[in-house]
């Protein structure tokens, strides 16, 4: 993995360890945020807004809404 990539992957842990207390050691970029990390769609949203902030980029509710794992949201920051 590129290491840009990579520094996204850990941000984004971060931020869900932030909003869920959901330890950043335990999510993987593979991890689905209803799945395996368990997070509900409230949480969701709120990861997505400090992303979103952290990055000074805009996600549409579009391209939100097929966004299901720390991958897909990574590379949907441009």
């Amino acid at each position: 993995m590129e290491k840009d990539f990579e520094s996204k992957v850990q941000t984004i842990a971060k931020i869900i360890e932030d909003v869920t207390g959901t330890s950043a050691d335990k999510i993987k970029a593979e991890s689905a945020f209803l799945d395996d990390l368990d997070l509900s769609s409230l949480e969701v949203l709120s990861v997505v807004a400090e992303i979103e902030k952290e990055y000074s980029v805009k996600i549409s509710e579009q391209e939100l809404l097929s966004i299901r794992t720390v991958k897909e949201l990574a590379e949907a920051i441009r």
